[in-house]
């Protein structure tokens, strides 16, 4: 028994398939704009086909959580209140329709009493200065397209967040599955060792290094174990569940072989990216203000039609009705502290989004590059465990196997040799879904899914089981 038993164990260790990560401004101008921003207009269930990339499992989960989430569906109304509003903002004032009673004499209120007096019926009119009603309707247009921007935006950050919660998932589910693994090989080794003690041939104190290490693997279970319930947590919250329900982990994902540009990605985030449309509508909704606040050193018209209606005199004589009419225009006797302070202000609003458009427009290539550097590295760290490392800590861990049995190296020695290479994986397992993340993030600071051909899973591309582990 003794060592000859636990080479046994580590023999049926080493011949088990290992399992890996899971590898997945005229009025022409502006009705154009107008009816473009309602056919573009979203509902409340209307997302893009692809947001971001996604497996079935994750796809079903981000369409479930911009089904459910209250905040796009309150964005989403607004959006639909801007455009309506936007049409409200172009038309004419409503008409007053008014009645009168003009030079009524004052001691009999006798309507035939003087020929002068009127029973007055009036229509009256405000008319805007020549285009201020375009302009009106035009900013209110673009606050439709800021507002519609900036759903874009929170759809692709629900996205992202709940991509990001689940390749968590599959990570945590992964390292699960490897502590288990480690706890049995522990759970083995123990037994084993005691049996060798009992006859003889083995030491006291290997028995109680399984046992530590087999109680500090324990409470790693307990913190995976809490770690994965908060992320299935997390993502019922963002799929805004009433009920708790099962999440299925990663399962079967692409090996991350996925390769594209980031001088490309750069310039697709510069025309896709949704915080930049934001602010490119607020820039032109801005000049738009800025416009219309000029305008209003001009006068607008009040226009006023009166029919007034007289009664036959004392002595039977008809007398004709009257016809009047009038305009009536505002003065900017006080446009120095009025319209010049609203024309300031409007400029001063323009220059801060323009400023807050390029500084972004600025820093969005780094951060695209910074993201796709962070993803190379991932993947070449992964393919250093997968490679390299991983196979060469099996092969440490067979010779060191084979030289305890011999009595050249120390029961800690060929313990560690094991546990090194599961470790090993737990670490490529990180990289692997690190990768995902980091990939989503990338997707939704580029506004929608990178494109990339056909990959094979991670299972497909392996084709071993790593048996010199």
């Amino acid at each position: 028994m003794g060592k000859r038993a636990m080479a046994n164990v580590f023999r049926h260790f080493r011949e088990m398939p290992m399992k890996h990560p899971q590898a997945g401004g005229k009025k022409w101008l502006l009705a154009a704009a107008l009816t473009l921003l309602l056919l573009t207009g979203h509902s409340g269930a209307a997302w893009p086909a692809e947001m971001i990339w996604a497996p079935p499992v994750l796809e079903q989960l981000i369409d479930e959580a911009l089904e459910n989430n209250q905040s796009l569906r309150s964005r989403a109304a607004q959006v639909k209140a801007l455009e309506s509003r936007a049409h409200a903002a172009g038309t004419l004032p409503d008409p007053k329709l008014g009645f009168a009673v003009q030079s009524l004499p004052t001691d009999s209120f006798a309507f035939d009493q003087e020929p002068m007096t009127q029973k007055q019926i009036f229509l009256e009119q405000t008319v805007p200065w020549l285009s201020k009603l375009d302009l009106r309707s035009e900013t209110a247009a673009y606050n439709a397209r800021e507002e519609e921007a900036r759903l874009e935006a929170a759809r692709l950050e629900l996205a992202r967040d709940v991509a990001d919660a689940w390749y968590e998932l599959g990570y945590v589910a992964e390292s699960q599955r490897i502590n288990d693994e480690l706890v049995e090989l522990l759970e083995r080794i123990r037994r084993d060792a005691e049996s060798g003690y009992a006859v003889g041939e083995g030491l006291q104190q290997d028995i109680f290094q399984a046992e530590v290490e087999h109680s500090r693997l324990e409470d790693e279970a307990v913190r995976l174990e809490s770690r994965r319930s908060t992320i299935e947590d997390r993502l019922h919250e963002l799929a805004n569940r009433q009920d708790r329900e099962s999440i299925d982990p990663p399962s079967a994902l692409p090996e991350p072989d996925f390769s594209f540009s980031a001088v490309s990605l750069a310039k697709s985030a510069l025309a896709r990216n949704p915080d930049l449309k934001e602010l490119q509508a607020a820039i032109e909704g801005t000049a738009a203000e800025t416009r219309l606040a000029e305008k209003d050193y001009f006068p607008d018209f009040n226009i006023r039609l009166t029919y007034g209606q007289r009664e036959e005199d004392r002595t039977g004589r008809d007398l004709p009705d009257f016809f009047s009419a009038a305009v009536a225009m505002d003065i900017p006797l006080w446009h120095k502290s009025k319209q010049s302070s609203e024309v300031a202000a409007a400029i001063e609003n323009e220059r801060s989004a323009r400023n807050r458009y390029h500084d972004l427009k600025t820093r969005l290539p780094y951060r695209i590059s910074s993201l796709a550097a962070e993803i190379k590295d991932s993947r070449r760290r992964y393919a250093l465990y997968e490679k390299e490392l991983i196979p060469q800590a099996g092969q440490w861990a067979r010779s060191a196997l084979e030289a305890y049995e011999v009595d050249r190296v120390e029961f800690d020695t060929m313990i560690e040799a094991r546990i090194r290479v599961l470790k090993y994986r737990r670490e490529a397992s990180r990289l692997f879904y690190n990768i995902y993340q980091k990939r989503a993030e990338l997707e939704a600071w580029i506004g929608g899914a990178l494109q990339t051909g056909q990959q094979k899973t991670f299972h497909e591309s392996r084709g071993q089981s790593h048996d010199d582990q």
